[in-house]
């Protein structure tokens, strides 16, 4: 398998936006409302310990790519380490996860919007976007890179203005007394919901940083990936934690932590309370297009991944199409964009919910990829290569503690209601993601095929009783009960 149709126009500098474009929106400006009610000012430590879990998947998934610029990136890493069950269950997973979290960065965008125009406006203007977005990622990657490389320095700059101007605001300058500690310290201190609300937030702070690990999608389709990807690594992971945990030591510095919720952008209140005129408008621009930043990133990450699906796959391999002219896998970036005007109906039915339930749908996923990422890090080195460019430090240890932690957080996901139902979705998820793998395995039993040649099941249309002929005999196999006949060629 190769991914020569694609075409290697992204730059360096572009590989490392584009990762910041996916990674900082929806969790930053409208997640972190969710986030600091639930911890209050102790967020900050919640965001510096999920920054570091992220550091080192990133080392992890830096070092495998360099090696191994596969196709599709850590789903390829993992047949190579876990084998081909576990990178079927991660390439299908990861897809869905970023149709969810797109879903989310749509729910957000609409959520912004409604402070300009009424609720039943807000979705028609947001569908308008995503068609405008879906276009852009149907034109040359090039333009793609360029148009995102913009869209997130905007946002970027934003932030590190909101923490240079929070900060003066904090510590106070001539002729006005700062703030000081109190929004710190103040109504139940430091941790004022405990321990047990700091646990409550971990799940939603890891999805925040969920995005990170697009730089391994997009190396496909970069000039030099032996070069770009180490400096990609390297800068977008201190940058991101240096943003998340400086805007959320600012944030909870300048507004009292119970007054953030899911009631718009906790940064649009912010400016707000300081009394700044039309700077809240100004931010609210901003955050919408961080959102739309974000979601142009999921558009391009979800479509690539899918293309990557699809050339191993006779059930959609339609979708592997990719245009002659531009080299877009075309079908592939349409398709991966019909569940946002689900999330766009979602809203507009449950406004006060929807944030909440498309994210947890993708938390699960996102968590299970990095617990991947970092699991096939530690038996790279055994049964892949112990050469590459680029090496992540303290290996294996570094990556079999953020195992550990990542394995924690996905058991946070209990501790909200809200977001139990990602667990669900996730292990019913896996399930059917377990059926279909199982089905599309069965092929490889020739002698069965004889004796029962009406349970094999034909890709393009698979049924019940095939789905449970091959699970049963993958179980089999797999405790030596029977023995596996692999075709020739």
């Amino acid at each position: 398998m190769t991914r020569e149709n694609l075409r290697r126009g992204l730059r360096s500098y572009q590989l490392s936006m584009i990762s910041i474009g996916g990674v900082i929106g929806v969790g930053m400006f409208l997640g972190a409302g969710a986030t600091v009610s639930l911890a209050g000012p102790a967020i900050i430590l919640a965001y510096a310990l999920g920054g570091a879990v992220m550091f080192a998947v990133m080392l992890a998934l830096g070092e495998m790519t360099v090696a191994r610029p596969a196709p599709g990136a850590f789903r390829v890493h993992a047949d190579m380490t876990l084998g081909p069950y576990v990178a079927f269950l991660t390439g299908w997973l990861y897809y869905f996860s970023w149709l969810g979290t797109m879903a989310a960065e749509t729910v957000a965008a609409t959520t912004y919007l409604d402070r300009w125009f009424p609720h039943s406006v807000s979705p028609i203007i947001a569908a308008g976007m995503v068609i405008a977005l879906t276009l852009v990622n149907l034109a040359k990657v090039e333009s793609f890179g360029t148009f995102e490389f913009w869209f997130a320095s905007i946002k970027v700059l934003a932030i590190i203005l909101f923490i240079l101007t929070g900060a003066a605001l904090i510590v106070g300058f001539p002729g006005h007394p700062g703030i000081g500690t109190r929004n710190y310290l103040g109504q139940g201190g430091f941790a004022p919901n405990g321990i047990g609300g700091l646990v409550r937030a971990m799940a939603l702070v890891m999805v925040a940083y969920g995005g990170t690990e697009v730089i391994g999608v997009a190396a496909g389709e970069t000039k030099d990936p032996a070069t770009s990807v180490p400096q990609a690594v390297k800068g977008i992971a201190l940058r991101t934690l240096i943003l998340y945990v400086g805007s959320m030591t600012i944030l909870v510095g300048i507004i009292p932590w119970y007054e953030t919720g899911l009631r718009g952008s906790p940064f649009v209140l912010a400016y707000d309370a300081l009394g700044i005129p039309r700077a809240s408008d100004i931010m609210n621009v901003v955050v919408l297009t961080a959102a739309l930043s974000s979601l142009n990133a999921g558009i391009y990450t979800s479509s690539r991944m899918l293309y990557s699906l699809a050339l191993e796959s006779t059930v959609v391999r339609a979708l592997a199409y990719t245009s002659p002219r531009t080299g877009i896998p075309s079908r592939a970036v349409i398709a991966s964009t019909i569940s946002v005007y689900f999330s766009i109906l979602l809203y507009y039915l449950f406004p006060g919910s929807a944030f909440l339930y498309v994210t947890s749908i993708a938390s699960f996923g996102f968590l299970f990829v990095w617990l991947v990422i970092a699991l096939s890090h530690v038996r790279w080195r055994k049964v892949v290569t112990k050469d590459s460019e680029f090496k992540a430090p303290f290996y294996p240890y570094l990556s079999i503690i953020s195992s550990a932690f990542i394995t924690a957080f996905i058991g946070t996901l209990w501790a909200m209601p809200e977001q139990r139902v990602g667990i669900y979705a996730g292990l019913s998820m896996l399930a059917i993601l377990t059926a279909a793998y199982g089905l599309q395995r069965a092929t490889r039993y020739p002698a069965l095929q004889k004796v029962l040649p009406g349970l094999r099941p034909r890709a393009e249309s698979p049924t019940p009783a095939g789905t449970a002929l091959s699970l049963g005999l993958a179980l089999a196999t797999y405790f030596g009960l029977v023995s596996r006949e692999v075709p020739p060629g």
